[in-house]
Protein backbone atom coordinates (compact mmCIF):
# COMPACT_ATOMS: atom_id res chain seq x y z
CA UNK A 1 0.00 0.00 0.00
CA UNK A 2 1.10 3.71 -0.72
CA UNK A 3 -0.24 7.10 0.60
CA UNK A 4 -0.03 10.05 -0.79
CA UNK A 5 -1.07 13.20 1.03
CA UNK A 6 -0.93 16.44 -0.32
CA UNK A 7 0.99 18.88 1.90
CA UNK A 8 0.72 22.00 -0.76
CA UNK A 9 -0.96 21.80 -4.12
CA UNK A 10 -0.87 25.64 -4.98
CA UNK A 11 2.46 27.17 -6.90
CA UNK A 12 4.74 30.20 -6.72
CA UNK A 13 1.88 32.69 -5.88
CA UNK A 14 0.61 33.05 -2.73
CA UNK A 15 -3.20 31.59 -1.85
CA UNK A 16 -4.61 31.59 1.52
CA UNK A 17 -5.93 28.18 0.86
CA UNK A 18 -2.93 26.24 -0.63
CA UNK A 19 0.64 25.94 0.19
CA UNK A 20 3.37 25.57 -1.79
CA UNK A 21 3.66 22.35 -3.88
CA UNK A 22 4.73 19.38 -1.36
CA UNK A 23 3.35 15.78 -1.24
CA UNK A 24 3.95 12.92 1.59
CA UNK A 25 4.47 9.52 0.25
CA UNK A 26 3.94 6.47 3.12
CA UNK A 27 4.52 3.05 3.24
CA UNK A 28 5.22 0.12 5.56
CA UNK A 29 6.40 2.59 7.94
CA UNK A 30 8.16 4.80 5.75
CA UNK A 31 8.15 8.48 4.43
CA UNK A 32 9.33 10.54 1.18
CA UNK A 33 8.78 14.24 0.96
CA UNK A 34 8.46 15.16 -2.66
CA UNK A 35 9.65 18.60 -3.18
CA UNK A 36 9.57 21.35 -0.11
CA UNK A 37 7.09 24.35 -1.00
CA UNK A 38 6.39 27.23 1.04
CA UNK A 39 4.39 25.64 4.30
CA UNK A 40 5.58 22.19 3.66
CA UNK A 41 6.81 21.21 7.31
CA UNK A 42 3.44 23.09 8.78
CA UNK A 43 1.80 20.51 6.63
CA UNK A 44 3.95 17.80 7.47
CA UNK A 45 3.73 17.82 11.06
CA UNK A 46 -0.01 18.13 10.92
CA UNK A 47 -0.67 14.35 9.26
CA UNK A 48 1.25 13.03 12.65
CA UNK A 49 4.70 12.52 10.53
CA UNK A 50 7.87 14.35 12.34
CA UNK A 51 10.49 15.56 10.12
CA UNK A 52 12.64 13.27 12.11
CA UNK A 53 10.63 10.31 10.37
CA UNK A 54 11.58 11.06 6.90
CA UNK A 55 13.68 8.55 5.02
CA UNK A 56 14.30 11.02 2.05
CA UNK A 57 13.73 14.01 -0.18
CA UNK A 58 13.15 14.13 -3.44
CA UNK A 59 12.74 17.53 -5.17
CA UNK A 60 11.76 18.10 -9.26
CA UNK A 61 13.49 20.59 -9.90
CA UNK A 62 15.05 23.80 -8.36
CA UNK A 63 12.76 26.48 -8.76
CA UNK A 64 11.96 28.53 -5.09
CA UNK A 65 8.27 27.32 -4.75
CA UNK A 66 9.17 23.29 -4.78
CA UNK A 67 12.50 23.73 -2.69
CA UNK A 68 12.42 27.07 -0.59
CA UNK A 69 11.72 24.94 2.72
CA UNK A 70 14.06 22.47 1.88
CA UNK A 71 17.15 24.08 3.80
CA UNK A 72 15.01 25.37 6.26
CA UNK A 73 14.47 21.35 6.58
CA UNK A 74 18.17 20.91 6.98
CA UNK A 75 18.79 23.37 9.75
CA UNK A 76 15.95 21.66 11.88
CA UNK A 77 17.22 18.17 11.48
CA UNK A 78 20.98 20.20 12.47
CA UNK A 79 19.35 21.36 15.01
CA UNK A 80 17.63 18.64 16.48
CA UNK A 81 20.92 16.48 16.25
CA UNK A 82 19.28 13.97 14.26
CA UNK A 83 21.11 10.56 14.19
CA UNK A 84 19.68 8.56 11.44
CA UNK A 85 21.17 9.27 7.50
CA UNK A 86 18.81 11.21 5.50
CA UNK A 87 18.16 10.68 1.79
CA UNK A 88 18.25 13.30 -1.00
CA UNK A 89 16.73 12.52 -4.47
CA UNK A 90 17.18 15.10 -7.25
CA UNK A 91 19.89 15.88 -10.20
CA UNK A 92 23.49 17.84 -9.01
CA UNK A 93 22.21 21.27 -9.49
CA UNK A 94 20.97 20.73 -6.17
CA UNK A 95 24.26 19.95 -4.49
CA UNK A 96 25.12 24.29 -5.07
CA UNK A 97 22.35 24.96 -3.10
CA UNK A 98 23.90 23.14 -0.13
CA UNK A 99 27.29 24.22 -0.78
CA UNK A 100 26.40 27.79 -0.36
CA UNK A 101 23.55 27.44 2.36
CA UNK A 102 27.04 25.37 4.52
CA UNK A 103 29.76 28.37 3.80
CA UNK A 104 26.62 31.22 3.95
CA UNK A 105 27.40 33.97 6.32
CA UNK A 106 29.51 31.75 8.78
CA UNK A 107 33.30 32.04 9.63
CA UNK A 108 34.06 27.97 8.71
CA UNK A 109 30.62 25.78 6.59
CA UNK A 110 28.66 23.54 9.53
CA UNK A 111 28.69 19.77 9.88
CA UNK A 112 25.41 17.59 9.37
CA UNK A 113 25.22 15.61 12.33
CA UNK A 114 23.74 13.08 9.93
CA UNK A 115 24.74 11.53 6.60
CA UNK A 116 23.10 13.20 4.04
CA UNK A 117 22.89 10.62 1.19
CA UNK A 118 22.33 11.16 -2.43
CA UNK A 119 20.38 9.17 -4.73
CA UNK A 120 21.34 11.65 -8.25
CA UNK A 121 18.46 11.45 -10.80
CA UNK A 122 17.87 10.79 -13.87
CA UNK A 123 18.51 7.51 -13.16
CA UNK A 124 16.88 4.85 -10.81
CA UNK A 125 17.65 3.30 -7.17
CA UNK A 126 15.83 2.71 -3.95
CA UNK A 127 15.38 4.90 -0.97
CA UNK A 128 13.91 2.17 1.86
CA UNK A 129 11.58 0.30 0.25
CA UNK A 130 10.56 2.79 -2.14
CA UNK A 131 11.62 2.23 -5.51
CA UNK A 132 12.32 5.73 -7.58
CA UNK A 133 12.88 6.51 -11.36
CA UNK A 134 13.21 10.09 -12.16
CA UNK A 135 13.43 10.94 -15.27
CA UNK A 136 13.62 14.36 -17.58
CA UNK A 137 10.67 16.15 -18.19
CA UNK A 138 9.86 19.04 -20.47
CA UNK A 139 9.85 21.72 -17.64
CA UNK A 140 13.60 23.42 -16.99
CA UNK A 141 16.71 21.59 -18.01
CA UNK A 142 16.91 20.31 -14.82
CA UNK A 143 13.49 18.60 -14.00
CA UNK A 144 12.59 15.28 -13.26
CA UNK A 145 9.79 13.62 -13.34
CA UNK A 146 9.07 10.78 -10.24
CA UNK A 147 7.86 7.56 -10.13
CA UNK A 148 7.67 5.61 -7.20
CA UNK A 149 6.67 2.52 -6.53
CA UNK A 150 6.23 -0.40 -3.48
CA UNK A 151 5.94 -4.06 -4.43
CA UNK A 152 3.18 -3.57 -7.31
CA UNK A 153 1.39 0.12 -5.96
CA UNK A 154 2.79 2.96 -8.11
CA UNK A 155 2.58 7.09 -7.48
CA UNK A 156 3.54 9.15 -10.52
CA UNK A 157 4.90 13.00 -9.75
CA UNK A 158 5.96 14.51 -13.06
CA UNK A 159 6.78 17.91 -10.48
CA UNK A 160 6.29 21.26 -13.05
CA UNK A 161 6.08 19.74 -17.18
CA UNK A 162 4.58 20.60 -19.92
CA UNK A 163 2.93 18.13 -22.56
CA UNK A 164 5.18 15.74 -24.24
CA UNK A 165 5.53 11.74 -24.53
CA UNK A 166 8.22 11.59 -21.80
CA UNK A 167 5.69 12.68 -18.92
CA UNK A 168 2.97 9.93 -20.76
CA UNK A 169 5.61 7.20 -20.21
CA UNK A 170 6.33 8.00 -17.19
CA UNK A 171 2.82 7.60 -15.72
CA UNK A 172 1.89 4.55 -17.76
CA UNK A 173 -0.31 2.11 -15.87
CA UNK A 174 0.57 4.18 -12.79
CA UNK A 175 -1.82 3.76 -9.79
CA UNK A 176 -1.87 7.38 -8.69
CA UNK A 177 -0.93 10.62 -11.28
CA UNK A 178 -0.16 13.52 -10.00
CA UNK A 179 -0.35 16.43 -12.47
CA UNK A 180 0.38 20.48 -12.14
CA UNK A 181 -2.48 22.33 -14.19
CA UNK A 182 -1.21 25.30 -13.59
CA UNK A 183 -2.27 27.09 -17.23
CA UNK A 184 -5.90 28.02 -17.94
CA UNK A 185 -8.17 26.32 -20.64
CA UNK A 186 -6.85 27.74 -24.04
CA UNK A 187 -3.75 28.58 -23.44
CA UNK A 188 -1.03 26.10 -24.05
CA UNK A 189 2.89 26.36 -22.76
CA UNK A 190 5.77 24.74 -23.46
CA UNK A 191 6.40 24.14 -19.92
CA UNK A 192 3.45 24.16 -18.43
CA UNK A 193 -0.06 22.11 -18.88
CA UNK A 194 -3.73 23.05 -19.46
CA UNK A 195 -6.91 20.72 -18.38
CA UNK A 196 -6.80 19.99 -21.89
CA UNK A 197 -2.84 18.52 -21.40
CA UNK A 198 -3.43 16.96 -18.13
CA UNK A 199 -6.53 14.92 -19.93
CA UNK A 200 -4.15 14.01 -22.66
CA UNK A 201 -2.01 12.32 -20.35
CA UNK A 202 -4.30 10.74 -18.24
CA UNK A 203 -5.57 9.04 -21.19
CA UNK A 204 -2.59 8.21 -23.36
CA UNK A 205 -0.97 6.73 -20.17
CA UNK A 206 -3.68 4.71 -19.01
CA UNK A 207 -3.09 5.91 -15.30
CA UNK A 208 -6.00 4.78 -12.79
CA UNK A 209 -6.29 7.69 -10.53
CA UNK A 210 -5.56 11.41 -11.39
CA UNK A 211 -4.95 14.47 -9.16
CA UNK A 212 -4.67 17.85 -10.56
CA UNK A 213 -2.50 20.19 -8.64
CA UNK A 214 -0.41 23.19 -8.56
CA UNK A 215 -2.77 25.79 -9.29
CA UNK A 216 -2.58 29.24 -8.81
CA UNK A 217 -5.23 31.66 -6.94
CA UNK A 218 -6.99 32.11 -10.04
CA UNK A 219 -7.23 28.91 -11.30
CA UNK A 220 -10.90 27.29 -12.17
CA UNK A 221 -10.67 24.79 -10.66
CA UNK A 222 -14.24 22.88 -11.32
CA UNK A 223 -13.82 23.87 -14.62
CA UNK A 224 -10.13 21.75 -14.63
CA UNK A 225 -11.72 19.03 -13.30
CA UNK A 226 -14.99 19.58 -15.84
CA UNK A 227 -12.86 19.23 -19.19
CA UNK A 228 -10.93 16.11 -17.87
CA UNK A 229 -14.18 14.28 -17.21
CA UNK A 230 -15.86 15.21 -20.45
CA UNK A 231 -13.28 13.23 -22.25
CA UNK A 232 -13.85 9.98 -19.48
CA UNK A 233 -10.91 10.77 -17.26
CA UNK A 234 -12.03 11.14 -13.90
CA UNK A 235 -10.23 13.16 -11.64
CA UNK A 236 -9.42 14.79 -8.31
CA UNK A 237 -8.51 18.22 -7.41
CA UNK A 238 -5.92 18.28 -4.74
CA UNK A 239 -6.62 19.99 -1.68
CA UNK A 240 -4.51 20.57 0.93
CA UNK A 241 -4.87 17.72 3.72
CA UNK A 242 -6.15 15.00 1.19
CA UNK A 243 -5.31 11.71 1.22
CA UNK A 244 -5.32 8.89 -1.29
CA UNK A 245 -4.45 5.44 -1.00
CA UNK A 246 -3.38 3.09 -4.01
Amino acid sequence: MLKLTVLGSGGIFPDPQRGGPAYLISGQDHHLLLDAGPGALRSLIKTGVSPDDLDGVCITHQHTDHTSELLLLLDLERCRIRKKPLWFAGTSIIDELFDFHRDWGREQPYELPFVLKRLLLPGTGNIGPFAIEGVRVPHTKNSIGLRISIDDHTVVYPGDCGPGKEVIELARDADLLILECTMPSGSPSPTHLTPEDAADIALQSGAKQVVLSHFPPTADVAGAVTICRKVGVEVAAAQDGAEYVV
